[in-house]
């Protein structure tokens, strides 16, 4: 006699079964929403939202009790407006220097004593050798000074030239093109230089640089004009305060 399995049981088992899949796959989805709400927190804690950061920052260093600088205030935070600029620099010199206004005799004695510092780019004809801190080292003014004393005869012509590490001829080269090349302490020499001798030095130095020493010979010069006071009045006035804080 052959038993029959009821065909209910069947059903019964594959509905058990899909019962128990389901849970698997439950479980499964929660651990995975777990997971991913720990890296949510950890991603809060490492990478803070930058508004809410900025937000925070902002509220530390400009907070509303804040006590402005006299001469500062909001009507001139304008970065767009030259009047703007130039009264917040000066409400800045005041505070850090003097709030002193220089008379107009003081004003003018000063543009006088220091308007080589205002003047416009001046144009030069010159060659400039140059022997390099790198290859030198520590001795590269002694190693200029030398190749310069070897310098006789007709200044025109050179026997110095093999020492030298480089020889630049420049025509028309405007001051501003010298310091961005050498730096504005070698300009700054260079046109005193020029300045204060009856004839044009060729050759003359050894003038230094972030490079290292320079032999000069200019063959010519067209110096630039001097910014009239009224233009530049109000930097005149800035630069005044800081050379009588200085000097005080």
């Amino acid at each position: 006699m052959t038993l029959k399995t009821p065909r209910h049981f069947f059903l019964l088992l594959i509905i058990l079964m899909l019962i128990f899949g389901a849970l698997l796959g439950l479980g499964y989805w929660l651990k995975s929403a777990d997971s991913v709400e720990a890296n949510w927190a950890m991603d809060e804690l490492t990478n803070p939202d930058n508004v809410a950061l900025q937000s925070r920052i902002n509220s530390k260093l400009f907070a509303e009790d804040m006590v402005d600088v006299p001469g500062i205030g909001a009507d001139i935070d304008s970065t767009m407006d030259q009047s703007a600029m130039e009264a917040k620099l000066a409400g800045l010199t005041k505070n850090v220097t003097t709030e002193k206004i220089p008379t107009a005799e003081e004003l003018e004695g000063f543009y006088q004593l220091n308007r080589d510092n205002y003047r416009q780019p001046s144009k030069l004809w010159l060659w400039v050798d140059t022997f390099s801190t790198a290859r030198h080292g520590g001795q590269v003014f002694e190693k200029a000074q030398q190749a310069l004393d070897t310098l006789v005869g007709d200044l025109s012509t050179r026997t110095a030239d093999r020492e030298a590490d480089s020889f630049d001829r420049y025509g028309a080269i405007l001051s501003t093109e010298l310091e961005e090349k050498y730096d504005r302490a070698f300009t700054a020499k260079l046109l005193s230089l020029i300045g204060g001798s009856e004839a044009l030095p060729c050759w003359a130095g050894p003038i230094s640089s972030a490079i290292g020493a320079h032999l000069v010979c200019v063959k010519k010069i067209d110096w630039g004009a001097y910014t009239p006071l009224e233009e530049i009045k109000s930097q005149l006035i800035n630069d005044w305060r800081f050379s009588v804080a200085t000097d005080g």
